[in-house]
């Protein structure tokens, strides 16, 4: 609202009158608002009173009658609209802090580095993550927490409407732009960061519940990356293994970019396709989703990964549990068969949704 002023209604031009305001004074006084359009495109003007010199009225656009209208002056653009704030915008803004406070520190490790150290460091800084992919920069972490910052846990996608857990999320990616991405059809520590540790857990849980679902593809294909069922591969899961393989091999084929702003083009578009460039990037095919998934759970040349294997699996399923070695061929390509249906369901879903 512009200036308010009292004035004789014979005076008044380009104003609004709002009749009551000023009741201390005569009848023929009221109150004139000087004020502009609603959308920012002109000035309201009692077009009774006064023409819309070098434009045209607009009405719905003021306060008042219906004599109260916009001019808008002909060639004289609107004013882009304000983005109204995505709630995504408080934890990109986070990064960006924390970016900036890893550039200051220095050290011998990157920055994008350090903030996935951060985002991890209470959850995912065990003896078994410290061996899997090294620990944190217990200084730096130190160094973030004198500035000030706290911990945020999670935010909101976008896409799905699920929180998703930061922690989590730099785990996996610190994984990938360590480790990088096996060739082939292997496996890497990368992998059992990501994707690959949700899915020798999940092993274990249709394992535990094979009386209920013997099939294994079809238990994967019902219970896998669903936003419903409260499995250890949720779709949640999914959403952080994908946008961390995402933004994480990003970082580590250009070190000068910042992980705040790939994360924020992440969250302004990149979600839109990130289970296609996710499962095309790491997987390239059915066939392959398949061969990958099946060597993630079987013996391979890594000791860790391997006692890792049989650890995650035997929570899951119980010390006793079949382990997937033993499973027959049959049952091994039932099962992997399923993981490779449900990636390229939620591809296919992506590719479906309104852009």
């Amino acid at each position: 609202m512009g200036a308010v002023r009292a004035k004789s209604t014979a005076a008044v031009q380009q104003v609004s009158l709002l009749p009551g305001a000023c009741p201390n004074d005569p009848s023929n006084v009221k109150c004139c608002i000087q004020a502009a359009c609603k959308d920012g495109s002109g000035q309201c003007l009692d077009k009774s009173r006064v023409a819309c010199s070098g434009g045209t009225f607009k009405a719905g656009l003021c306060p008042g009658g219906s004599n109260v209208q916009c001019c808008q002056k002909t060639g004289t653009p609107k004013p882009p609209a304000t983005p109204a704030p995505k709630p995504t915008d408080p934890f990109v803004e986070y990064l960006r802090h924390l970016y900036n406070l890893a550039k200051q520190y220095g050290g011998e490790r990157p920055p994008n580095q350090l903030v996935m150290e951060w985002l991890r460091h209470e959850e995912y800084n065990s003896l078994e993550w410290k061996a899997l992919i090294g620990g944190v920069d217990d200084s730096f972490t130190a160094y973030v927490q004198k500035a000030g910052v706290a911990l945020i846990p999670t935010f909101h996608d976008p896409e799905y409407g699920l929180d998703v857990k930061a922690s989590h999320l730099g785990a996996c990616m610190n994984g990938v732009f360590l480790k990088g991405q096996a060739s082939g059809t292997d496996n890497n520590r990368a992998d059992v960061a990501g994707w690959g540790g949700d899915w020798m857990t999940f092993y274990g849980e249709w394992r535990r519940d094979h009386d209920k679902q013997p099939s294994g593809g079809q238990y994967a294909r019902d219970h896998m990356a669903n936003a419903v069922d409260d499995t250890t591969f949720k779709l949640r899961d999914l959403i952080e293994d994908a946008d961390c393989y995402n933004i994480g091999m990003r970082l580590r084929a250009n070190p000068n970019l910042s992980i705040a702003e790939e994360f924020a083009q992440n969250l302004a578009s990149g979600y839109k396709s990130r289970m296609k460039n996710f499962v095309n990037g790491r997987f390239g095919s059915p066939t392959n989703a398949q061969a990958i998934a099946k060597s993630m759970l079987l013996p391979g040349n890594d000791v860790l990964v391997n006692t890792g294997r049989i650890r995650l699996v035997q929570q899951q399923g119980g010390f006793l549990v079949k382990l997937p070695l033993w499973l027959s061929d049959e049952e091994m390509d039932d099962l992997t068969k399923g993981f490779a249906d449900r990636l390229y369901t939620i591809v296919q879903l992506e590719d479906a949704a309104p852009k």
